[in-house]
């Protein structure tokens, strides 16, 4: 009696077993469920998200057309100056302007039928802007093309300047156009990232459902498994796709900075060049007028090398491989080798140029001479620039806050420097100074028309600064000059001051006279043109067009100095070197300057590991050249 009970306990006891066994079945269905259904989710929501980007990119290149026909309907008012042809300009208006029509009609039309109710608005506003402010460009037009017909070409001249506004206005209406559609375009990932958050939220329900599995490991333990690595595995590939989406980003950032540093070296080369040939054309006779237009082109070139260095620092900054270096070095000599290219410019505007260095500040520092040159060069240019009367002055002192005791400074404190340019020239207004440091920024557009410059000097000055741990600043009225300051903190450098060498140009040409160099060079323009420089310095010029013709020459013959390309066919300049370096072991090394268009990083250091003693970059200039073969053959012969 008592075992029929016992079994008949076991049995009642039975069904409750049965319903947490389903409880857990179910609980492993709806788990994989979840995890199939997210996994859904969330690449359809990857997916909604290209599809949707691509469309927005689409609308954005058909809007970009739309600035292409515009700047069509706006060449007929230019060139009707120069043909004074009305009738086939009004007939190129005519059919220009159907042309934007048609598209901006086309355009409004698709914004209607295909963009979300919420976000056409702001769309067809801009459209309708550009419109309006065509037909004013297009009013402006048709008069000057009156003024032509009857004969007042004077008067139309007097309404290019109007019809130029009008057409900067489309301009500005067309660039609005385009910040809607990205702010548009970021509405949109801004909501899908929302969704991918919300289905994050999910993937916590699924945490839930697995701890509730695991309560029952011992009857559905493999079902729960399979179900945590299929959830793992998808999460999985959704961090693979986003690390691929940022590497992708990366690679482009790498393919900006390799392709601005490619184009500097296609265009250093033929700048290499233009640079020797204006020195060969240099003649003795200062009256002469052709040395002014010489000098025009100088300038011009040097603009240009200028414009390719900010370019390529920008990228270096941006991309965050801006390197610094600690060297001692001679800062009263330093300044006034950045100041001396400039005076002569001044002096042709009645400018003065002057620096001031106040007599505490030590002579002997450490720190980055090329950065804080790039800094004060920076400043000077822009305060000699935009004076166009009047004084500009340098002025170096040490900041209140540092020791005034020359003894303290040479017991190892760090000197708290503080430069200010000084100018007399244009000024700037409140909101100008606000903005003045910004990348490709200047004061207004009348600035870049009358005095040029892309706005890049005071923007890598301030990153310069900012990344030396330093301030930059400026203090100016409009029409009252300007004062660019900055601090930087150096180093204390004990002992004597540095000397900065200055060679004269007639001492040089005595060095190098008579002097067999080596010119290894593959550019034929370049190997002319740099031995023919040489030749009229004295030396004795041996020419070679790649690097293993150089090691034979250099074999056969004894030479003072070898100044060797980098990039040449058959052999390059650092095989050469190497070939030569080991070839003299245990003999007397002749001195090896590697010529090159590449400032890709690190080149110097390649041209010294390959056994170079020094490296100049193109574009080349006399000078240049006759002061580092003066610095080493000086060096060979001292060691004689």
């Amino acid at each position: 009696m008592a075992r029929a009970d016992s079994r008949a306990g076991r049995a009642e006891k039975r069904p409750r077993w049965y319903l947490l066994y389903y409880l857990l079945a179910a609980l492993d269905i709806v788990a994989v469920l979840v995890s199939l259904t997210l996994s859904y989710l969330l690449m359809q929501n990857f997916v909604d998200s290209v599809a949707n980007s691509q469309e927005w990119g689409r609308r954005e290149d058909r809007y970009a057309h739309l600035a292409e026909l515009a700047r069509a309907v706006n060449a007929p008012g230019n060139d009707v100056f120069d043909s004074r042809d009305v009738g086939a300009e009004s007939a190129r208006l005519r059919a220009a302007l159907d042309a934007f029509d048609a598209r901006l009609d086309a355009a409004r039309a698709e914004v209607a039928r295909n963009v979300r109710a919420g976000e056409a608005p702001p769309l067809l506003t801009a459209l309708d802007e550009i419109q309006r402010a065509m037909r004013e460009m297009v009013g402006e037009t048709k008069l000057i093309f009156g003024f032509f017909d009857t004969k007042q070409a004077d008067r139309a001249g007097e309404r290019m300047a109007t019809m130029d506004r009008k057409y900067a206005s489309v301009n500005r209406a067309l660039a609005r156009l385009s910040g809607a559609v990205r702010t548009i375009r970021d509405a949109h990932f801004d909501e899908q990232i929302k969704a991918a958050g919300a289905l994050r939220q999910l993937e916590y329900l699924i945490v839930g459902l697995v701890i509730l599995m695991i309560a029952g490991a011992l009857y559905y333990g493999s079902t729960i498994y399979r179900a945590v690595r299929t959830a793992d595995a998808e999460r999985a590939q959704y961090v693979e796709a986003l690390t691929h989406a940022r590497a992708e980003a990366d690679a482009a950032n790498h393919a900006k900075s390799k392709f601005l540093a490619v184009m500097s070296h296609e265009i250093r080369t033929p700048l290499n060049t233009i640079f020797l040939t204006l020195d060969m054309l240099e003649h003795p006779r200062p009256d002469d007028d052709s040395q002014g237009y010489l000098a025009l082109a100088r300038s011009s070139s040097r603009s240009l090398k200028r414009l390719l260095d900010d370019l390529l620092d920008l990228s270096k900054i941006e991309a965050g491989r801006i390197e610094f270096e600690s060297v001692r070095f001679d800062l009263h000599g330093l300044l006034r080798e950045l100041v001396a290219p400039y005076i002569p410019r001044a002096t042709t505007k009645g400018v003065s140029l002057a620096i001031r260095i106040a007599p505490e500040v030590p002579a002997a520092v450490e720190g980055d001479p090329t950065r804080f040159g790039q800094i004060v060069t920076n400043l000077v240019d822009n305060a000699v620039k935009f004076t166009a009367a009047g004084p500009v002055e340098v002025s170096v002192s040490l900041r209140s806050e540092h020791p005034r005791n020359p003894a303290e400074v040479q017991r190892g404190n760090n000197v708290l420097l503080r430069v200010a340019v000084r100018d007399t020239g244009i000024g700037l207004t409140p909101g100008q100074q606000a903005r003045i440091f910004e990348d490709f920024v200047q004061a207004d557009e009348s600035t870049n028309r009358e005095y040029g410059g892309t706005g890049l000097g005071l923007a890598i000055a301030r990153r310069l600064v900012g990344l030396m741990k330093g301030e930059l600043g400026v203090f100016a009225t409009p029409g009252g000059g300007s004062t660019f300051w900055f601090n930087l903190d150096f180093a204390a450098s004990g002992g004597d001051s540095l000397v900065v060498p200055q060679a004269a140009s007639s001492g040089r040409d005595e060095i190098l006279a008579g002097r067999r160099i080596l010119l290894v060079e593959d550019a034929p323009e370049s190997r002319t043109l740099t031995a023919a420089m040489l030749g009229r310095m004295g030396a004795i010029v041996d020419v070679a067009a790649n690097g293993r013709d150089a090691v034979s020459a250099a074999a056969a013959n004894g030479y003072d100095a070898i100044l060797m390309d980098i990039a040449m066919p058959v052999m390059d300049g650092f095989e050469a070197t190497r070939r030569i370096r080991e070839r003299e072991r245990g003999e007397e090394e002749v001195p090896i300057v590697a010529l090159s268009a590449q400032v890709i990083d690190g080149i110097f250091e390649q041209c010294l590991d390959a056994g170079m003693d020094d490296h100049l970059a193109k574009p080349v200039t006399r000078d240049s050249v006759a002061a580092v073969l003066q610095r080493w053959i000086e060096r060979e012969r001292a060691t004689r």
